[in-house]
């Protein structure tokens, strides 16, 4: 609600000027595009105007820009002359006809415009609630007011502008870990006959960024933060900056038919660039249940773009030069991509991280894991020293984190695929999942055990829990392989052959992959492709033999150990 103050003494002093100032004022109000902003000049009112609005933003600049185009109308104008406008700012449900809209929440709006003084902006909590301090003005309380023709104070806040303009961001930003990669998600925009408000797009919006979060590597900003960035005027760069992130998710969808279309891209902030983009379809009955996948491809689709941009910096700058979240990063890559120059550049860029951060766990884990990588591909000339190595790092990451998850289950790791204990495995694995339940690498390995213990069934179970939590595409090989070992101990043939030639497309290095495959097709009766599985075996470790083969698998003493070892044999490997 906008209105003049002291309207009747001016009249008064200069009516025809007063009018003439007004009606220009309103004119320019008409021009000042609010339809395009999603606002509606509802009616004037001889010395006010009634204004509604689909959002609270965007009221709000409106206003602004009203108040500024006040001194202009004012120029050549005596002090005791000028005219000031007083406006008030309500959120409510109202009724609306074509000419006019109705509701108490309209009359609460006069009353705070009537609260304010010349020259100011009045709001309620209502809209107070809807706005970001510093970004979209600055407020102050004026505590609980009582008002004419209302039971009930009215907690009533003064607005003006922020210090700084809106856009570029100026004000503080959301400070988190900057050894993280940062990642905002906006509601998703409705688009067609639906309205801006469109609750599917922050229930979209909200699934994204629940699974975002089951990523330890993420840092993903809450929906409480990321949402107040909707319907601005505001560059997404800025929106990044605000929020101290490194990409930003927004998007669009449109409803049809019972289907929902959503479009998604993915920003760099720095670059204001798009780095990914897709649109997927779904059922949007299935999509508020939470059961349609649509969103799960989207965010391995993100995650994969993110990974791989991360992994491009750290290959091609100098490591002084890179957050410690890059250089974490680029190296766990470096360590699954399986290429012996990338492994040892892996090797070091975890060293570094080592020095740079001498307290921290994570990269002593990942280094543990590579020296346990390395006796899996038969690179080691020395497995037990490469075991008392990896058994070190992890002993010290501990000794720093007694409950970092991922150290416990590389430990877990070491444990069952080196020293062939299998309880004491199983011990840190869950240890791992009492600290963090999410931990995906922990049951990963923890469905090895299992199958090693051929229990099939259970393996699968854990594999599969791994797969959903683990969207980074660099280590999706590494994943399908145990799952294919979980599926050969169950007795799925086919679904053993299905996730381990998965695994074999996306990295034909690793030879554990291999390894099941050919057991698996020989198993089948499948001997070309075991054969053929052999032959690329024994490219990769070309001592590699059945008697190594057993004395190299975990599951010591077993009826399954023989099996696997008699399949290897069928298929051509030597004794």
């Amino acid at each position: 609600m906008v209105d003049v103050a002291e309207s009747v003494r001016l009249m008064q002093l200069d009516e025809a000027g007063v009018i003439a100032r007004w009606r220009q004022l309103v004119e320019e109000i008409r021009r000042f595009e609010l339809l395009a902003q999603g606002g509606r000049l509802v009616k004037s009112l001889g010395d006010g105007l009634l204004l509604e609005f689909e959002n609270v933003p965007t009221a709000v600049q409106t206003a602004f820009g009203i108040q500024d185009r006040v001194p202009a109308i004012n120029a050549g104008i005596g002090p005791e002359r000028a005219m000031h406008l007083r406006i008030g700012m309500h959120v409510a449900d109202i009724v609306v006809d074509d000419l006019d809209i109705y509701g108490a929440g309209v009359n609460l709006a006069a009353r705070l415009a009537a609260l304010a003084r010349p020259g100011e902006i009045v709001v309620s909590a209502q809209v107070r609630d809807q706005l970001v301090p510093d970004l979209d003005g600055e407020l102050e309380d004026m505590g609980d007011c009582w008002m004419k023709h209302l039971s009930e104070p009215v907690r009533a806040f003064r607005l003006g502008p922020a210090s700084a303009p809106a856009s570029p961001w100026t004000g503080p930003p959301v400070r988190g870990a900057r050894d993280t990669v940062g990642v905002a998600v906006l509601p998703f925009e409705a688009l067609g006959d639906a309205t801006h408000a469109d609750p599917l797009g922050h229930l979209l919006a909200d699934d994204a960024i629940a699974r975002l979060s089951r990523v330890a590597q993420l840092r993903v900003i809450s929906r409480m933060s990321s949402s107040a960035f909707q319907n601005r005027q505001i560059t997404l760069s800025a929106v990044a900056q605000a929020l101290d992130v490194d990409y930003v998710v927004h998007g669009a969808f449109v409803r049809s038919g019972g289907s929902v279309r959503l479009q998604v891209h993915l920003v760099e902030a720095l670059q204001d660039s798009v780095l990914w983009s897709d649109t997927v379809r779904g059922n949007e009955t299935a999509l508020i249940h939470g059961d349609d996948p649509l969103i799960e491809r989207l965010v391995e689709g993100i995650c994969a773009a993110i990974v791989g941009h991360q992994v491009r910096r750290a290959g091609s700058s100098a490591l002084p030069t890179l957050s410690s979240y890059t250089i974490l990063l680029g190296a766990v890559s470096l360590l699954h991509s399986l290429s012996l120059r990338d492994f040892e550049r892996s090797r070091e860029m975890l060293a570094y991280l080592i020095e740079r951060h001498p307290r921290l766990a994570a990269p002593r884990a990942w280094l543990g894991l590579w020296h346990v990588m390395r006796v899996g591909q038969g690179w080691s000339a020395q497995p037990q020293v490469d075991a008392d190595v990896a058994r070190s790092f992890i002993a010290t990451a501990l000794d720093l984190e007694p409950t970092h998850s991922l150290s416990l289950a590389v430990d877990g790791l070491v444990c069952a695929y080196v020293h062939k204990d299998i309880a004491t495995a199983m011990a840190r694995y869950d240890a791992a999942l009492q600290s963090n339940p999410n931990e995906a690498l922990a049951w990963l390995y923890r469905s090895a055990c299992l199958a090693y213990r051929e229990q099939g069934e259970e393996a699968v179970s854990d594999a599969l829990r791994a797969q959903s939590l683990s969207p980074l595409d660099p280590m999706k090989y590494y994943y399908d392989n145990f799952t294919s070992t979980a599926m050969l101990a169950r007795g799925d043939l086919d679904g053993a052959v299905r996730y381990g030639t998965r695994s074999l497309r996306a990295n034909r290095m690793h030879g554990p992959t291999l390894r099941i495959l050919a057991i698996a097709h020989s198993l089948q009766g499948e001997m070309p492709a075991a054969r053929q599985a052999v032959q690329e075996m024994l490219q990769l470790e070309p001592g590699f033999s059945v008697s190594r083969f057993r004395a190299r698998y975990p599951g010591q003493g077993t009826q399954q150990v023989e099996r696997y070892a008699r399949a290897l044999a069928e298929a051509g490997l030597p004794p």
